[in-house]
């Protein structure tokens, strides 16, 4: 409406002005280090959740400034502890993994890669024969050369070994057969045991679980 408006900012010493320019200064300084590439921060606060302390009150009552400088000192120490406990926890997290962890896990993934080593090389001394390229089930005592009436006796058997613990029941290829039930995913599984143990999860169709 008007060509020309005046903006008066009236400011009086030692009263809560201070405190509220202090917070405006903070926001600035926040947004300026984010929109320029000048100096470049690692971290930043979030300066919207500001409270009012108790030592900020009473820097505002007496209008000494160095109450406030205390506190943020002392803030400033506060958060270096900090700082330094966080380091040295990460430190000995990270030594004890260099020590202990990683040796043993490396230890288990070379026994893993012998015992797959080995496990192929007894699947390829038995391989798939006829026009089905089925090698031949033994479960219970009994061999199957078919695989449906091999997929149907698995199934059998599974409804009879409703337990956790894993129960030996046949070979197949060269590698001992276990089964038992994964009662946290409600259903059954197969262990092919060879230097190693592989694990098969068991569905309703015989010549899927088969496959």
């Amino acid at each position: 409406m008007f060509p020309e408006v005046e903006v008066y900012r009236y400011v009086t010493e030692q009263t809560f002005d201070a405190y509220l320019y202090q917070l405006v200064e903070s926001k600035q300084k926040f947004i300026s280090q984010i929109m320029t590439s000048k100096s470049p921060v690692r971290s930043a606060e979030d300066v919207d959740e500001v409270a009012l302390s108790f030592a900020e009150v009473k820097m505002l009552a007496t209008g000494d400034a160095r109450f406030k400088e205390k506190m943020d000192l002392d803030i400033q120490v506060s958060k270096l502890r900090v700082l330094k406990q966080s380091y040295l926890s990460e430190h000995y997290y990270l030594e004890d993994r260099v020590l202990k962890y990683y040796p043993q896990t490396i230890k288990e993934y070379e026994k893993r890669i012998a015992g797959y080593e080995n496990d192929a090389a007894l699947a390829e001394q038995h391989k798939p024969q006829g026009e089905d390229k089925f090698c031949p089930m033994t479960l219970k005592g009994v061999t199957y050369t078919e695989k449906a009436a091999a997929g149907e006796m698995l199934l059998a058997i599974c409804k009879d070994y409703p337990m956790s613990a894993a129960t030996e029941i046949g070979s197949y290829r060269g590698f001992r057969i276990e089964i038992y039930y994964d009662t946290v995913n409600a259903h059954y599984c197969m262990n092919l045991c060879g230097k190693a143990k592989h694990k098969v999860d068991l569905g309703s169709d015989a010549l899927g679980n088969l496959t």
